[in-house]
């Protein structure tokens, strides 16, 4: 008569075990990894049509420039550059929440009350810690994804000659009979991933990779810092805290500290948020808020797409400056409409961060929950519980 191991003590049980330890402790990891890849997917079209407005010189609505790149370039020109990104992003998302939670989980004795400032305090440093140090190798990717969504107007930008308008002619000329027509502008041919870092790094040497760095340092420590900040303190009024007594679902990864739990959704929101849409809602409204704040910041995309068309570069205050006031100095712009053109592109940005930010921490306490239940150690017992 063959015997039969028990359920918990087979080799498969064992190596689901194993598997369930190391999903847990690498759970930041393995959340914030699957939750960049979806959301990075979905919002990268919006981002690539933020870029473009950004840098436009005319006023175009979303909707008509979506149609002109799908006319002009395919439906894949709203995800041109996407691969580099999907690896970049994730890479840097994940680092950013394990700096985020690092640094959470340092013990100073300070800021240690579960209440909203000290919350705000904490993630406020901890975000900042964590934008400043991932700009570093970010910065480069982020200008290489810049100059692939921006090929075709870097490509204007140096070929001038082939679309000038030609000039009118003047009253009382008399038109050529035989006029010689215009060249033709030859056929775009986007650059690889690959081939864009060579032209960048030919151009401009390796500091070339660096164009725009300060903005978007600036950028990406203040923005950071806002985003986790407004996100904790928002999950905070919503019913999570760092005291067991709620009776919450467990550790709750998205907030950087193990002992963080959800509990009760609050009198007040319960008619009108359920509680599996508090993630999306708080990460929605933080990506939003925080992005709205500094927006007039990431002017880096204008500086770059001047760095990669050969053009002389400005400094952060004459770019800001030129935006604001326009570029004819006898006739300034008035400082509203000015500081309105800051805030071109904000619509799809607003859209973009709903969406990939509400994605994100949906996904990320999604897959924290499901990493807490030891899938594998169930599916384990389920198996030997039908071998049996």
């Amino acid at each position: 008569m063959i015997s039969r191991q028990a359920p918990y003590d087979g080799p498969w049980t064992r190596r689901a075990r194993l598997t369930d330890e190391w999903l847990s402790q690498h759970k930041v990891v393995v959340s914030a990894t699957t939750a960049s890849l979806l959301s990075t997917f979905a919002g990268f079209p919006l981002d690539s049509l933020k870029s473009r407005l950004q840098s436009s010189r005319e006023n175009v609505s979303i909707p008509r420039l979506a149609a002109e790149v799908v006319k002009e370039e395919g439906i894949g020109g709203l995800w041109r550059g996407f691969p580099l990104p999907l690896i970049t992003i994730s890479i840097v998302r994940t680092i950013s929440f394990t700096i985020y939670t690092s640094t959470k989980h340092l013990k100073l004795g300070l800021f240690t009350r579960d209440t909203a400032s000290d919350i705000a305090v904490t993630s406020w440093l901890a975000g900042a810690a964590s934008g400043s140090v991932v700009c570093v190798g970010s910065a480069p990717f982020e200008l290489v994804k810049v100059r692939r969504q921006l090929e075709y107007q870097i490509y204007r930008d140096t070929h001038p000659e082939l679309y000038r308008p030609n000039p009118p002619p003047s009253a009382g000329a008399s038109l050529p009979t035989n006029p010689t027509p215009a060249p033709k502008a030859p056929a775009f041919v986007p650059p690889t991933t690959i081939q864009a870092v060579k032209l960048i790094i030919n151009s401009s040497g390796y500091r070339g990779l660096y164009t725009g760095w300060r903005l978007h340092f600036i950028r990406d420590t203040l923005g950071t810092a806002l985003y986790f900040a407004e996100y904790d303190v928002m999950r905070y009024h919503l019913g999570r805290s760092k005291s067991p007594s709620q009776g919450g679902e467990g550790g709750d990864i998205g907030s950087g500290a193990k002992a963080e739990i959800q509990g009760d959704v609050p009198n007040w929101a319960k008619g009108i948020l359920p509680k599996s849409m508090i993630p999306f809602v708080c990460g929605s409204l933080a990506g939003v808020s925080s992005w709205a704040l500094i927006y007039p910041v990431d002017v880096s995309t204008k500086a770059q797409q001047r760095g990669l068309s050969g053009l002389e570069p400005r400094t952060p205050w004459v770019q800001l400056k030129r935006l604001v006031r326009g570029t004819d100095k006898t006739n300034p712009k008035p400082w509203l409409m000015g500081i309105a053109r800051l805030y071109r592109g904000l619509g799809v940005s607003m859209i973009r961060s709903m969406l990939t930010h509400g994605l994100l921490w949906t996904i990320v306490d999604a897959a924290g929950n499901w990493i807490e239940t030891k899938p594998f150690e169930r599916l384990a017992r389920a198996t030997s519980g039908e071998l049996k």
